[in-house]
């Protein structure tokens, strides 16, 4: 292989490897979500940090036959409730402006595209003038009340009646408080813009409004079922539909309340799109990254086969390395290329290791990033398991009780967010242990990256999708069980009783 093509492949991931409007691989759709995300319904597309959710959403935007409004929420993270419904309304009724000028021919000269505009621009300029005020105030309302006395004086005079009248003007000055709030105001607001959502669709042949809402779970987790309860209620009798893109257990849709809940209930108002290829189809991801990689050389035009490139176990081990993410797997793959580059050695077992070692840093800052004032929680747990698998039963893999799950909702979240993070990865989501104790578990394994060196001694790795001749998993089942009780203690010697905002209440 020619150093030169290498270098070009290398190139030419480099420059694509984040999505944006003006660059991105091509979104390689093996599970054909596509068309999934371009129907009319609200949709709720999941996946870890690097899955592809912002490749796919971006997708979408080529397709014509609808109204395509994009929002990155990371823009909104540091705007609290409800301030952060009016910029997205901001944002949104200014991209609708956009659209009827951009593609309707002759607006101006036409009544009803032209009355829109003026609606949109009217509502925004009282939004933005709103949103500099107060959440909620009490005005004090100053009225002047008058009012008059008419005295009669009367007088008898040789049988005569006679009156004289006066009248006699006064005021007093009245004071009230009204109460003043944001939220009350939005929902009061809610006809009048679905009306011109209606009048916006009418003018593209009632074609549907896609709402982007990417990176929604930069949005804080206690604020992110009010701001989606607002605008799934703007989707009710219009044709706008929400696509979120998002991390599953970084978020929560709902708030349940005596009465009532607040925000949208997965496969009821909103539908899930699942992006993640995870271990416990292990054979799944390994295809999915060769696609992966393969389009990748295609569009680079370099000269290179995928498997010259690799030695022995190195594709399998990048895949594993990668925990089935597709920037993680990228991203490994152009540290590991330009080595070989250098060195003129294919990929190998021990060069995935070495990489994925040095790239842990890079996990962390994104733990910490993403994961607002609870990363202190998640640093913690994730060195106790780290810990009680690697360090004293010298393994990657462990099982924890389904019923454990089920019942510690602190121990639960820590697992599903350390999971989402990249750190530790789902193998099997049902299986039992080795010998059997008649109990269910899920089956994980340790993130490479958290190997202490890239040959560890007396250490056993399991790899994921490996049976016997069988086809029984006998070696992930006797992995140790991990006790959630760890975690729960772990959780409650935090300082200033710091503990998980629960995803799936």
């Amino acid at each position: 292989m020619e150093v030169r093509e290498i270098a070009k492949l290398v190139t030419y991931i480099e420059e694509n490897l984040r999505s944006s409007p003006a660059a991105g691989l091509p979104f390689v759709d093996s599970r054909h979500l596509q068309s999934r995300l371009l129907s009319r319904q609200n949709h709720v597309v999941f996946g870890r940090r690097g899955a592809g959710k912002t490749s796919l959403v971006h997708s979408t935007r080529k397709s014509s036959g609808h109204v395509h409004v994009y929002l990155n929420f990371e823009d909104y993270k540091d705007i609290t409730f409800p301030n952060i419904v009016i910029h997205v309304l901001l944002r949104l009724l200014g991209s609708l402006e956009s659209h009827v000028r951009s593609d309707i021919r002759w607006w101006r000269l036409r009544a009803h595209p032209a009355a829109t505009v003026r609606r949109l621009r009217r509502t925004m300029a009282e939004l933005t003038a709103y949103v500099h005020e107060p959440d909620a105030e009490t005005q004090q309302i100053e009225t002047t009340e008058g009012y008059e006395r008419e005295l009669t004086i009367g007088a008898e005079s040789y049988g005569a009646m006679g009156a004289a009248k006066a009248r006699h003007g006064a005021s007093r000055r009245l004071s009230r408080s009204l109460p003043r709030n944001k939220t009350d105001y939005l929902r009061l607001q809610l006809s009048s813009y679905k009306d011109i959502l209606l009048a916006v669709s009418a003018l593209f042949d009632e074609a549907p409004i896609f709402l982007v809402m990417d990176d929604f779970y930069f949005v804080q987790k206690n604020t992110q079922p009010d701001l989606i309860d607002y605008f799934h209620r703007l989707t009710k009798g219009t044709q706008l539909y929400l696509k979120l893109a998002t991390i599953k257990h970084r978020s929560k849709l709902y708030r349940r309340g005596r009465d009532q809940y607040v925000g949208v209930e997965l496969g009821h108002d909103i539908f899930e799109v699942d992006m993640d290829y995870t271990m416990d189809n292990f054979e799944e991801l390994s295809s999915f990254m060769q696609q992966l990689l393969r389009s990748a050389t295609e569009q680079s035009g370099a000269n290179v086969r995928v498997e010259q490139m690799f030695a022995g176990d190195g594709f399998s081990q990048l895949c594993l390395a990668s925990g089935g993410v597709p920037r993680d797997f990228l991203s490994l793959f152009v540290s590991l290329a330009n080595a070989m580059a250098a060195s003129g050695n294919p990929i190998g077992k021990m060069q995935v290791n070495e990489t994925a070692i040095a790239n842990l840093r890079s996990k962390m800052e994104s733990m910490r990033r993403d994961s607002s004032n609870e990363d202190a929680v998640l640093d913690a747990c994730l060195r106790q398991i780290k810990k009680s698998v690697y360090d004293n039963r010298r393994t990657n893999a462990f099982l924890i009780s389904k019923d454990a799950l089920e019942s510690d909702s602190q121990g639960r979240q820590a697992i599903r967010e350390l999971v989402d993070l990249r750190l530790i990865h789902l193998v099997d989501h049902n299986t039992s242990r080795a010998p059997s104790d008649g109990q269910r578990y899920e089956a994980y394994i340790l993130d490479v990256s958290l190997y202490d060196n890239p040959r560890p001694r007396n250490f056993t790795q399991i790899e994921p999708g490996w049976r016997d001749k069988s086809a029984r998993k006998d070696q992930l089942r006797a992995s140790p069980v991990f006790s959630l009780n760890t975690l729960r203690e772990v959780i409650q010697e935090m300082p200033g009783q710091l503990e998980l905002t629960l995803s799936d209440e």
